[in-house]
């Protein structure tokens, strides 16, 4: 059975015969100016012709210059999204890299987004590419927002706080369109500066015409989904016969889990900072309510409990701000990477196919008959190439996955160390302050 192994010795083999003739035309010719001169034939360095600037023709074939790597054609931002009834409308700005004064402004829905992903992925080969994962579709119907609230903020209710029948009033979380600007806005990103995909004039249609394209109602099918899970999980224990690609899978399988991990208890701590934050917020008002009193006694108890409110109020904005920075810097890389690892598989098991099918055609070739063996050995080498071609691609597309995810996740802890820092700073210099007013307040009782 050929492997890959076989063809990478082919290939250095090639390699080698390719200079053969090279060094046997550059033989043949000092053999002919031996000859010549051995003759009596006039030397060409003694006719006038050798005067002239000629360019040498030494038979060596000319260098050919490395491919120039790719180079974005735009740069997109996602500025605002708006609500239209139960649809989301996103704003994006798009600029051409080498003309800067050339901008196009459009508005997207999130069916144009999949309808985007549907014409890159069946317009392109991408056998061998990870195709950037599109971010899921934002939830804006009531129920949503009230089942991301209680995962946020807990299975809790606002004590205290009744409508006309007595009953609690319910905390939920306002609409996030400013985190799903931020992850559609990375998806185009990773988009147009593919070196396959950001070719693609889909994404330049997209980008430029101000008209959504025109889209079919994309079927999503609950059994396809199965089929391809039973597909993964039949063909992921395949072994694979080239060592990388074997550690790739089981590493990849390994960390997707170690990431989705990392994302779901990240996660739990900033929306312990959320809740935290709304205890204080609910403590703060409390005080406050209760430091309206303004006679005899209860004057002095009323300032403190309005200055404690105050620094009650000033902690809660500082773990607000941390909650914030939290999930748009470390928070983003985990739940972008806990997705794009997923599209590292699903490129993964599509070259784990290609190569079964190679080495079924390999057994057919074997079992076949005489008066079917070309037939059985030309469908073994359209299987090889395609597996050739679909992990030279692979192993390209890996190298450069891996360095930028490393290179994103080292800004992301910057950013976040930065942003934990400086917000730290500021809370501190808000309860300093609140501090020193408390020390300072006048809590001398002179009785009338």
């Amino acid at each position: 059975m050929r492997s890959v192994v076989l063809y990478r010795s082919v290939i250095a083999q090639e390699g080698e015969d390719q200079d053969v003739p090279s060094r046997l035309t550059s033989s043949k010719m000092d053999n002919a100016t031996d000859e010549t001169n051995t003759n009596g034939t006039a030397d060409v360095s003694d006719s006038p012709e050798a005067d002239q600037d000629t360019p040498e023709s030494s038979g060596l074939p000319e260098p050919t210059l490395p491919p120039k790597p790719f180079e974005p054609v735009f740069t997109v931002k996602v500025t605002d999204a708006a609500k239209d009834g139960e649809v989301v409308k996103y704003s994006l700005k798009t600029t051409k890299i080498k003309s800067e004064s050339e901008e196009y402004k459009v508005v997207r829905q999130y069916e144009d987004f999949e309808w985007l992903e549907h014409c890159l992925i069946t317009q392109n080969d991408i056998g061998g590419i990870i195709v950037p994962p599109l971010p899921p579709k934002p939830s804006t119907t009531a129920q949503s927002a009230e089942a991301r609230s209680k995962k946020q903020l807990g299975n809790k209710k606002r004590h205290g706080s009744d409508d006309e029948e007595g009953n609690d009033i319910k905390l939920v979380v306002g609409d996030e369109f400013e985190k799903d600007c931020r992850s559609l806005e990375k998806y185009l990103q990773l988009v147009v500066t593919h070196p396959i995909l950001g070719q693609d004039e889909s994404i330049t249609k997209f980008l430029t015409v101000r008209e959504a394209p025109t889209r079919a109602k994309l079927k999503k099918s609950i059994f396809s989904n199965l089929s391809k899970s039973l597909g993964e999980a039949r063909k992921g224990g395949h072994k694979d016969v080239n060592e990388f690609f074997q550690k790739e899978r089981d590493t990849v399988n390994e960390v997707s889990l170690q990431m989705k991990e990392a994302k779901e208890n990240y996660m739990k701590i900033v929306y312990g900072e959320q809740r935290v934050a709304v205890g204080l917020s609910h403590l703060s008002t409390a005080l406050h309510l209760g430091g309206q009193l303004q006679e005899g006694a209860d004057v002095v108890v009323n300032k403190l409990f309005t200055q404690f409110s105050e620094g009650l109020e000033d902690a809660k904005q500082g773990l607000e701000v941390m909650a914030v920075n939290d999930e748009n810097t470390l928070g983003f890389s985990l739940d972008l990477y806990s997705r794009y690892l997923e599209a590292e598989k699903e490129m993964l098991y599509r070259r784990t196919c290609k190569m079964m099918e190679f080495e079924a055609a390999t057994k057919a070739v074997e079992k076949a008959k005489p008066q079917k063996r070309q037939m059985a050995e030309a469908a073994r080498d359209k299987a090889e190439k395609e597996f050739e071609d679909i992990s030279k691609a692979a192993e390209k597309e890996l190298k450069n996955f891996h360095h930028q995810r490393v290179l994103t996740f080292q800004d992301s802890l910057v950013r976040h160390a930065d942003a934990k820092i400086k917000a730290a700073r500021d809370t501190y210099a808000l309860l300093t302050k609140c501090v020193t007013a408390l020390k300072t307040l006048d809590t001398n009782f002179k009785p009338l």
